[in-house]
């Protein structure tokens, strides 16, 4: 079984290494196919993203990739995009629908960045109801994914990235599962990710596993991504992921052919 992954990070963003360095690791992998997406532009925080004069050069060095490594890999031009974005959605690939942040009282909360920006949220906007947070981001999720209609979804409950929730708590998970049906309706593939246990922040994958059992029962579809932001983990945990989707009932998950997914059978 070759593995793709589609959500890539490079140096054009917070990512460690060239995208012909990742193309490169991909292939000693024998990876079926690697799609970059690169964060998109944020005024609201810019330490992290693509500047608009970065897009000319993401294009033109993705392009040159997909040209020069045909014969040995499928590369794809995607991007991140962010609630707080606005792209050209004709220029690229795909569109992954991702939140990072928090927009209240004209300041930025990178939520999927520090804990403490968690916590100033909800102290700030929440009167300390860390389910109101929850809400407050699974509503702009929903909104998100509604307005761009992404190819999929982007690590959906990363709010749990920092351990704030007992995810087990039966009000936290209604809101998460609320939010999982209203986004399904308009889009029915979600990323399984593991960017965040490379990194060392969790030891699963996103979505938690019952978010997984719910969107088998939804019918909804996963593709395998890594959030990558370094050359040598490209595919980290896929083959864990797969035992974990065959365990809850999942048949295939989903591969990329540049215009449309395609599933292989697990």
């Amino acid at each position: 079984m070759k593995f793709s992954n589609l959500h890539q990070h490079t140096n054009f963003s917070d990512g460690k290494n060239t995208a012909e360095e990742v193309v490169l690791s991909a292939i000693s992998k024998n990876m079926e196919s690697v799609g970059f997406s690169d964060h998109s532009h944020t005024s609201i925080d810019e330490s992290y993203c693509m500047m608009p004069s970065d897009y000319p050069l993401y294009h033109a060095e993705i392009d040159r990739l997909k040209q020069k490594y045909a014969d040995k890999i499928k590369v794809f031009k995607g991007i991140e995009l962010d609630y707080y974005s606005t792209v050209n959605a004709t220029d690229y690939d795909y569109i992954i629908a991702s939140i990072h942040y928090l927009y209240e009282g004209g300041v930025c909360y990178a939520i999927d960045h520090t804990l403490q920006d968690q916590l100033d949220y909800i102290a700030n906007h929440c009167n300390g109801d860390k389910n109101k947070f929850a809400s407050d981001y699974f509503n702009l999720l929903v909104n998100h994914v509604k307005n761009v209609k992404p190819l999929f979804v982007g690590h959906f409950d990363v709010i749990t990235k920092f351990g704030l929730f007992d995810t087990d708590n039966e009000e936290y998970r209604k809101i998460a599962l609320n939010a999982l049906k209203e986004t399904i309706k308009y889009c029915n593939v979600f990323e399984m990710n593991t960017g965040a246990i490379s990194r060392k922040r969790r030891t699963v994958p996103y979505p938690e596993k019952y978010l997984l059992e719910e969107i088998y029962k939804l019918g909804g579809e996963i593709t395998l991504c890594s959030d990558s932001h370094a050359s040598d983990t490209v595919d980290f945990y896929f083959s864990n992921c797969v035992e974990i989707l065959k365990e809850i009932g999942f048949t295939y998950f989903l591969k990329f052919d540049g215009e449309k997914f395609y599933k292989q059978r697990i």
